[in-house]
């Protein structure tokens, strides 16, 4: 018979582990040895109320309509939503429906790249190497610093622009950090992708969860200075949505049509249950979700001044989001040891290489119940000691 040579994935497929995986599972070793893990949630985890029980349950009797745009009377709610920021957004257009942000920016990035182009990505941010790795692109990340309490560096972003620069890629407001930029800021980066031709595409799931009177300004609040703009959002977050997995891409015609003939090979189209019950909570009764909401800034609250009476350094307090960054430097010299010396402690954190943030932070969230934040500080405070 003749000799075959055995079967193997080609090297340029390969992906790392995404670091919020990696996390988990290292939480999951550590509790196998006894140690109680705190239920660390960064997004509200809530009891579906009855309107959106029902709405889900009635979908389950209809047809399955594959519009691989979305459910029309889904993207109409989604529409008027953006319409209460003073946005006119076309649903019929200018709306794609997915499972998700990520898969929603997965989608975008991979239509609008090509292998060589380069990327813009201020740092440190949410996991989007993966994405560009996936579209052949290449990071070109922009660091932004914690005395400056991460801000945006128009600067150094337009300095970084290259002939082979395409997307300009922001997390407004910033996961991991919680920095929130003003309009004055974006104005500047949109400005700046003018200048140079450049598409911003704009993650921005967490828009709802702003603190201390701050204001979100949505990226396509300025397309009146450049039409080029893509926002990706999740209805994960303040929409309590996480099991369902449902977002959406807002984008320029031409760009949405190009995302839906790669998401009809993709996927086809959502499931008409989950996108039946998005519409439900974008139309019904938000008391549920603005009660939850309204806990969180005295949840970070609770969090940072914990941290600062810990002997952990101060952190810079986030003005949006469910998260922040935290310089664990007194837990150990290495990422490997702060790691070990908060997982005793039964605190899952992310290490901040994995966000592109300095080696001696961690990103922690804060969206638990009030309990468990309070063993959360007391838990580092044990580990402050220790060191």
């Amino acid at each position: 018979m003749p000799t075959t040579a055995a079967w193997s994935l080609p090297a340029a497929t390969a992906l790392p582990e995404m670091g919020a995986m990696a996390t988990r599972e290292r939480a999951r070793h550590t509790a196998e040895d006894g140690t109680v893990m705190l239920p660390l949630v960064g997004a509200p985890v809530l009891p579906m109320p009855g309107h959106v029980r029902r709405a889900a349950a009635a979908a389950l009797d209809r047809p399955d309509l594959r519009d691989t745009r979305g459910l029309p009377e889904l993207r109409a709610a989604l529409a008027a939503e953006l319409g209460r920021d003073g946005l006119e957004v076309d649903p019929e257009r200018r709306l794609l429906v997915t499972h998700g942000a990520m898969q929603g920016l997965s989608l975008v990035l991979r239509t609008v790249l090509a292998p060589g182009d380069e990327v813009i990505v201020p740092t440190p941010t949410f996991f989007f190497d993966g994405f560009l790795r996936q579209a052949g692109a290449h990071p070109v990340h922009v660091p932004s610093y914690e005395a400056d309490g991460w801000a945006l560096d128009v600067a150094a972003l337009e300095a970084a622009v290259t002939p082979r620069t395409r997307v300009l890629l922001l997390c407004n407001p910033n996961n991991p950090t919680g920095y929130l930029p003003d309009a004055a800021t974006l104005e500047a980066v949109v400005d700046l992708a003018a200048r140079h031709g450049l598409l911003v595409v704009s993650d921005e799931s967490w828009q709802h969860f702003t603190y201390d009177g701050r204001r979100y300004t949505p990226i396509e609040s300025l397309a009146d200075r450049w039409p080029h703009l893509v926002t990706v959002t999740s209805l994960s977050k303040y929409y309590a949505l996480a099991s369902w997995r449902v977002g959406y891409v807002l984008a320029p015609p031409a760009i949405v049509d190009a995302v839906e003939r790669r998401f009809q090979w993709e996927a086809v189209c959502c499931g008409v249950v989950p996108q039946a019950a998005a519409a439900a909570a974008l139309t019904g009764p938000r008391d549920w979700l603005d009660e939850a909401r309204a806990t969180y800034q005295a949840k970070r609250d609770l969090v940072c001044d914990g941290i600062a009476a810990s002997g952990l350094a101060t952190t810079a307090r986030p003005a949006s989001g469910a998260f922040l960054l935290v310089d664990c430097a007194r837990l150990g010299a290495t990422p490997e040891a702060i790691d070990r010396a908060l997982l005793r402690q039964g605190i899952a954190a992310i290490r901040g290489a994995d966000l592109h943030a300095p080696q001696t932070h961690v990103r922690l969230v804060y969206g638990a119940d009030d309990d468990v934040l309070g063993a959360l500080v007391d838990g580092l405070a044990r580990a402050s000691r220790a060191s």
